[in-house]
């Protein structure tokens, strides 16, 4: 505490310093949106509530103390990682019920039984056993691994609906009388072979994908939704273009990016339907092949494991916002980097001058003793971050001198 006191009245913030300060809180402020209605599903009202509120905190503060001005500014940054953190927790948390649950409805769907609760348990705690290993290799590894890796990661996760926009970048939409057997692209009109009735509001359609949401609500009135099912149903039909036509084999066809047909909101639960109707301009993405009469039928693509159908309008939307998404996406990824290293980095004030070290990569446990209990697993936890010897000096790169005040007496 002392410590902080002393290095506390030290501090000089001049006004270059101040504005400084605030422009690095817009680029906090980012991190802190994108966190919390990202990780937390929070809905901001407004959302620029945090590009107005940090750099006015700062300011604010200023006006009482400029020293207390960057200790806001400091307290700002540390906050993004300790909502990160927790946020991801959550956010694994809430992602593993929900694809538990759903990969219950496609297994009883399937015919096959559902995933049993010791295995669920068994790789829950699989995933806060690694969190721990992640955890104990200490403040560098944890922030590489958590911030970097992890996300990086993440985002090369595939789906459906990635498989089915990565082949649409590099397909070329073929027209349905000349389609080359194997994985395709074709657009065009969809036409009923057999209708069949929606689940909500009894529509005659083609097929429809039914969901349905539990519904909580917080303290402040504020809705969240979570997936509890989802079902699609539909039946084969034929896709039409300028050249011909061919039946849709429409076993495990996902819907991907239809706008609501129908949604309402009942006992907690929210009910929300997307329909697949006639004369209705899609673009579908899957396996073009030859029934046994040799007549042409477009299927599932077993295995680039892709079968999909969209809105046209959908994917145009999609193609003319992904580079905007991905720019954004880059950005945030670079800050998300720079952040990292800047904490990995250690800063020591002394003489009057900022002084850098070098990032400290050193595995932990390195000279531990064995283990025989729990006790000597705590002995070495303690050992690996107490009896570090002190950086030499040669270590760190002396930065332009800092002016400060000195503490009168």
């Amino acid at each position: 505490m002392d410590e902080f006191a002393q290095f506390y009245n030290t501090l000089e913030v001049d006004k270059g310093l101040l504005i400084m300060l605030m422009v690095m809180s817009v680029f906090v402020a980012i991190f802190h949106t994108v966190i919390l209605m990202g990780l937390y599903e929070i809905n901001l009202k407004p959302k620029w509530l945090f590009f107005v509120l940090n750099p006015l905190s700062i300011w604010l503060c200023s006006l009482y103390d400029s020293r207390l001005a960057a200790l806001v500014a400091i307290v700002l940054f540390l906050s993004v990682f300790v909502l990160g953190i927790i946020g991801m927790i959550v956010s694994s948390i809430r992602s593993g019920i929900q694809s538990s649950k759903e990969e219950d409805a496609i297994r009883i769907r399937s015919g096959i039984p559902a995933l049993p609760v010791w295995k669920k348990i068994l790789l829950t705690l699989s995933g806060l056993i690694f969190f721990g290993l992640v955890l104990s290799l200490g403040v560098p590894y944890f922030i590489i691994i958590v911030f970097i890796i992890l996300p990086f990661l993440t985002s090369l996760k595939s789906n459906n609906k990635k498989r089915f926009y990565k082949f649409q970048r590099t397909l070329p939409t073929a027209n349905i009388r000349s389609v080359a057997m194997g994985l395709a692209e074709i657009s065009g009109k969809v036409k009923t072979i057999e209708p069949m009735i929606s689940r909500i509001g009894s529509k005659k359609c083609i097929g429809f994908l039914h969901t349905v949401e539990r519904v909580t609500t917080d303290k402040d009135g504020d809705d969240s939704y979570t997936l509890e099912s989802s079902e699609t149903v539909c039946k084969p039909f034929y896709i039409q273009d300028a050249s011909g036509q061919m039946i849709v084999k429409s076993e495990e066809i996902e819907f991907i990016d239809f706008e609501i047909d129908e949604r309402y909101q009942s006992s907690m639960k929210r009910y929300t339907q997307y329909l697949l109707t006639e004369n209705m301009e899609v673009l579908l993405i899957g396996k073009a092949g030859l029934k046994e009469n040799n007549e042409p039928v477009f299927m599932k693509e077993e295995i680039k494991d892709v079968f999909g159908i969209s809105p046209v309008s959908s994917v145009e939307s999609y193609n003319t916002m992904r580079p905007i998404l991905q720019s954004a996406g880059y950005f945030v990824y670079f800050w998300v980097i720079l952040i990292a290293l800047i904490f990995l980095t250690p800063v020591n004030l002394r003489n009057n001058t900022i002084e850098f070290g070098k990032i400290n990569l050193d595995l932990p446990f390195q000279n531990s003793k064995p283990v025989k209990s729990i006790d000597d697993f705590y002995d070495n936890v303690y050992d690996s971050y107490e009896n570090k010897v002190a950086e030499p000096a040669e270590n760190y790169y002396e930065a332009d001198s800092l002016e400060v005040t000195q503490p009168t007496e």
